[in-house]
């Protein structure tokens, strides 16, 4: 339950443990696993025994088992690695979005190329994309440019996604769903990562003859100046 702190706020109740540890054990005897992967069943006042010569929590992980099993094991580190593991875990689970871009039958290829990057950008992202051509007034008559649109569409983000079915007309609108092709996806910024890196390489390799160069008419500069003043004197 939550309660209204100072500020006027709702805050939650002062966090819990979420298991039983050390002492907060009852059952007179668990299987208790140890850093090295073994186990052993034993009584828990001697698994509490272990665990404080060793400088550890016993942590009970399995309250439902016959018997109960535990680990020995640092508590606070054991508590910050489920938190990570959750931490990743809902990364990974990233609910991903429905994000829609719109033509026209007559859409010009400024337009199209402008739409069709915000589609890609989406698909990488991870979304699914709703991709419509929406037939004004008479242009009805135009389906036949509308699926041809689409078609491009489906051909400029193959790098990215895949239609997830085929393209249809409801009314006055022609529509197609596009998801992403992690796979894919997961190529492409490789390949992309290689040629900034490639692209990097180059730059520091042409900056560094650069140098070289400056340094070597440098050096020439001044292995020649004594010369111009003996020929001076």
């Amino acid at each position: 339950m939550e309660r209204i702190g100072k500020t006027g706020k709702f805050q939650k109740p002062p966090h819990k443990k979420r298991h039983r540890v050390n002492e907060l054990i009852t059952n007179p005897e668990i299987r208790v696993l140890f850093p090295d992967s073994s186990q052993q069943v034993m009584r828990t006042i001697d698994a509490i025994k272990e665990a404080r010569s060793s400088g550890v929590d016993l942590v009970e992980i399995q309250p439902n088992a016959d018997p109960p099993v535990c680990r020995l094991v640092d508590y606070g580190k054991f508590l910050y690695e489920i938190d990570k593991r959750g931490k990743e875990q809902k990364k990974k689970q990233k609910t991903s979005a429905l994000k829609e871009v719109r033509f026209h039958p007559n859409t010009d290829k400024h337009d199209f190329d402008f739409k069709a990057s915000h589609a890609e950008e989406f698909l990488r992202k991870g979304d699914k994309v709703r991709a419509t051509v929406v037939f004004l007034g008479r242009s009805i008559i135009y389906t036949e440019q509308g699926y041809e649109l689409l078609n491009r569409l489906t051909e400029r983000i193959t790098s990215v996604g895949k239609p997830e079915g085929p393209a249809k007309l409801e009314g006055k609108n022609l529509y197609i769903f596009y998801v992403p092709e992690k796979i894919k996806i997961d190529a492409l910024e490789r390949k992309e990562k290689k040629e900034r890196e490639d692209e990097a390489r180059a730059i520091e390799k042409e900056r560094a003859e650069r140098l070289k160069k400056l340094k070597e008419a440098e050096e020439k500069r001044k292995a020649e100046q004594p010369k111009d003043q003996d020929e001076n004197s």
